[in-house]
């Protein structure tokens, strides 16, 4: 499919692109979500001065990866951004379940992403929690 066309550095930036949409759905990129995105943007090679081109993307239409694999790594992301900043935002909420339906997830296996990410923080989260959520959904 088209996801499968584009280079590891596309991919990349489209990653970015998300997370800036998840990180400013509340108005606002946080000092802890700027974070977050500056070590996504260390972690993937990709120039930290797109921050600032992306964030003033009002929306963000892409094509989506269709492999399980990429498409959990891209949600997980997606939740790590929302969570940045330990407050988990109404707002952020609606992109992240607008965002995992697109990329084939159920509202359930969403919602209870999102109740994991509300109950603690990143460094707090158990070692597992993610995979026992995944499990559930799983047939």
């Amino acid at each position: 499919m088209i996801w499968d066309i584009y280079t590891r550095e596309e991919k990349n930036k489209i990653l970015l692109k998300l997370l800036i949409h998840v990180c400013k759905a509340d108005k606002v990129i946080h000092e802890g979500e700027f974070s977050y995105l500056i070590y996504v943007c260390k972690s993937l090679q990709i120039d930290p001065q797109l921050i600032k081109e992306y964030a003033a993307l009002q929306d963000v239409n892409e094509y989506l990866p269709q492999t399980e694999n990429e498409r959990m790594e891209v949600l997980y992301h997606l939740l790590f951004a929302m969570n940045a900043d330990n407050n988990v935002a109404p707002e952020e909420e609606t992109i992240i379940f607008q965002l995992a339906f697109k990329l084939g997830f159920s509202e359930a296996i969403t919602h209870d992403f999102i109740q994991l990410m509300k109950k603690h923080t990143l460094q707090e989260i158990p070692s597992g929690e993610m995979i026992k959520i995944i499990r559930k959904y799983s047939n």
